[in-house]
């Protein structure tokens, strides 16, 4: 994949090592206008494609996403993380755009320098002191993220998204669909980005009887 020619991903590949039950979910190819559609709805998605990054930061291979907007998308992730609910969520954003929303050191695809927040909009990712730890990805270092992000902005005029790292705490990135699955299901995650696919819950069709008799 592309982001191989970024060092910072040169963890092992995604592997998928079993296919999500079809009883429970629908599986689709990728289209990012799509997941953009769910982000901006609420829905928090698990973001796993290629090789995972090395460190201990979530930099767009192992991530999960959700929309920047609310205080709630705050506290909800920091219960997805087992965190407490004031600790605060990183941003990351195109680079191209990063001016529009932060001053400071815009420029930093690894999330090393904190930035003051310019927009009252992105309340999810605003710390309480008016700032957040920026990544900012390009096309050539992450083309995935990119096309999420353009799509994103696209519907909401904003090129951010929330984003914290793919893993158990303690733990390492995520980088099975079965451990991937399993921790959605025990954590609430609303749909998965796995390679090429996105995965989302099959939900009860209304009008639908509970059982018969």
């Amino acid at each position: 994949m592309d982001e191989l020619r970024n060092a910072g991903y040169a963890g092992e590949e995604f592997a998928e090592d079993v296919q999500p039950d079809p009883a429970k979910y629908l599986v689709c190819p990728l289209i990012v206008g799509e997941v953009a559609e769910c982000i901006e709805r609420g829905d928090i998605i698990g973001w796993a494609r290629g090789r995972y990054e090395l460190g201990p930061r979530a930099l767009g291979n192992r991530s999960i996403l959700a929309a920047p907007f609310t205080e709630e998308t705050t506290v909800r992730l920091n219960r997805i993380k087992r965190r407490e609910g004031y600790r605060p969520i990183a941003p990351i954003a195109l680079e191209s755009d990063a001016p529009k929303w932060f001053t400071g050191s815009v420029v930093d695809p690894y999330m090393l320098y904190f930035n003051h927040v310019t927009s009252d909009d992105l309340k999810a990712i605003t710390h309480v002191d008016g700032t957040a730890r920026t990544q900012t990805v390009t096309r050539d270092r992450n083309p995935g993220i990119v096309d999420l992000l353009e799509a994103f902005r696209d519907r909401t005029g904003f090129s951010v998204l929330c984003n914290t790292s793919l893993n158990n705490n303690g733990r390492g990135f995520i980088n099975r669909t079965s451990d991937l699955i399993a921790y959605g299901e025990k954590h609430g995650l609303d749909g998965y980005v796995i390679n090429n696919s996105f995965v989302t819950p099959r939900r009860p069709r209304t009008g639908q009887p509970a059982h018969s008799s």
